[in-house]
């Protein structure tokens, strides 16, 4: 009888440990929505197609290119084309990439020629924050972000013109992005 209870006690921290963890990685957090102008960004990027979990090595190849120029980019910025839950995760389109500031404009202009670049217009959004606490809140985020963000979305109406995500290490925080579109 004492080894059961024994057993029961530790499941019990077991157990309050774990639900500990996933409230400090933001699990059973409630996003806030909100509307508000994003951009412009321009960004050095590379396409990608396949599992959305996989675009981390292609953001790292990225930041890497760059910092061979001389460039340090401090936020990374996916574009996401399609809902994995419509389309086979082999199909999934993305172009993974890394804002160019504007104190490094003119660097990259220089160097521009050896990357794939595209610029995000500035136009009105809504967003939603989610917090980095380590590499599982890049898989968390999503699952806890795109619910409110479509909820928000279509109960006002809005079609949505392009989805993407900041990643902004500096803040520790990703923001999840729906573009309204004109």
């Amino acid at each position: 009888m004492k080894v059961l209870k024994w057993v029961l006690i530790v499941l019990v921290v077991l157990v309050l440990l774990a639900v500990g963890f996933l409230a400090y990685l933001g699990m059973f957090s409630t996003l806030k929505t909100t509307e508000t102008k994003m951009g412009p960004y321009t960004i050095a990027y590379e396409s990608f197609t396949g599992p959305y979990s996989q675009t981390p090595t292609v953001f790292t190849k990225v930041y890497a290119a760059l910092k061979k120029e001389g460039i340090q980019g401090t936020l990374g910025l996916g574009i996401y084309y399609d809902d994995p839950s419509k389309v086979s995760a082999d199909k999934l389109r993305s172009d993974c990439g890394v804002v160019i500031g504007q104190a490094e404009m003119a660097k990259f202009r220089l160097v521009a020629r050896k990357f794939k670049v595209k610029k995000i217009a500035q136009a009105n959004c809504v967003i939603t924050e989610f917090p980095i606490r380590n590499a599982i809140s890049y898989m968390i985020g999503p699952m806890k972000a795109y619910a409110p963000l479509t909820k928000h979305a279509q109960a006002k109406g809005y079609k949505i013109a392009r989805t993407y995500e900041i990643y902004d290490e500096a803040q520790k925080k990703i923001t999840f992005v729906f573009e309204i579109a004109k």
